[in-house]
């Protein structure tokens, strides 16, 4: 006897029991197909993997109908008293929670995967809609000054291959205001020193031209021109290169700020922080930077989120200080 199998409809399927490992899969083959950098894919992904995890340490069921907004504020608490660097195979824990960004971060993650649910179907409602972020303090952000900058760049030598790779890379992220990103990921053909901007590919794919000035211009041009390697790989073309040709990393160069933190004693110096240097001086000078008069315009953010910058003096702009000191 033959058994015909039913042809069922979305309608009649069991999404209730769907466990959160397939969907995770889903959200992020879906994450792919929408383009997305895969930073971000990657990151969607971790915070979806750490909530499966702590629902199966908390012996939770981990199918789609269990998850209700009362589990994820459970979880929420649990993130406000988690220490840092929790269970961390290298890095010994600091001591301290959480950060209250951190913790917001994790539920934008849940909130974007329960809005993608609830828009592919498998909800009736979005489960998480009435689930509010943890306010996050708002805290000045210090930026540097010219005094700071002097002494970051005096630790630099300019007439060395690393330190005058290491001072073309803190004089761009003044004068441009660059995610750490974009300029790692900076190629040679991006990057029309003579004619005074760069090409740049920022984030959500999105390339645009950024000027610079002359103070770095000369700078890019002395390095690319008396101190840059030749590429350890034949396609992989980029400006800025370590001593062996191969390509900077986004963790050496962290590793490069957090050591002229230390030998500069402005320790509160990460690679962001020109960033924010950039847009504060930009704000000040009606456009100018730190380092050089400049056309850029600040970093758009296009998540809405701002950022409160402590109050410096209209005074403070240090080309002057930077071009005679290092004779570019």
């Amino acid at each position: 006897m033959v058994v015909r199998v039913k042809n069922r409809r979305w309608q009649e399927l069991e999404k209730s029991r769907a466990p959160l490992d397939k969907l995770v899969r889903h959200f992020e083959a879906y994450n792919r197909s929408e383009g997305k950098s895969p930073r971000t894919v990657e990151w969607y992904t971790r915070v979806l993997r750490f909530f499966q995890r702590y629902l199966e340490e908390q012996g939770h069921s981990t199918e789609l109908g269990a998850l209700t907004l009362d589990v994820v504020r459970d979880f929420v608490l649990y993130l406000q008293t988690r220490r840092k660097w929790d269970d961390h195979p290298c890095i010994p824990s600091p001591g301290g929670n959480l950060a209250a960004i951190s913790v917001n971060n994790y539920v934008s993650g849940l909130r974007a995967f329960f809005s993608w649910l609830h828009r592919e179907g498998y909800t009736e409602e979005h489960i998480l809609a009435r689930l509010k972020p943890p306010k996050i303090p708002q805290k000045l952000v210090e930026v540097l000054t010219d005094a700071d900058v002097g002494s970051i760049l005096a630790c630099l030598d300019h007439n060395m291959d690393s330190g005058c790779r290491d001072l073309t890379m803190v004089i761009t992220l003044l004068d441009t205001g660059l995610r750490l990103s974009e300029l790692v990921g900076l190629k040679m053909a991006d990057a029309h020193v003579d004619q005074g901007y760069l090409k740049v590919m920022g984030k959500g794919a999105k390339e645009r031209m950024v000027p610079i000035g002359s103070t770095c211009q000369k700078a890019l041009q002395r390095y690319i021109f008396h101190f840059r390697p030749e590429p350890f790989y034949a396609d992989q073309d980029y400006v800025l290169l370590t001593l062996e040709g191969k390509p900077m990393s986004l963790n050496s160069v962290k590793l490069i700020f957090a050591r002229l933190a230390q030998r500069s004693g402005v320790h509160r110096l990460h690679a962001h922080l020109c960033r924010h240097t950039f847009d504060t001086n930009y704000l000040i000078n009606g456009g100018g930077c730190i380092l050089a008069s400049t056309n850029s315009r600040p970093h758009q953010s296009g998540d809405g989120k701002k950022i409160r910058y402590a109050s410096l003096s209209p005074g403070q702009n240090s080309a002057p200080f930077v071009v005679e000191q290092w004779g570019f």
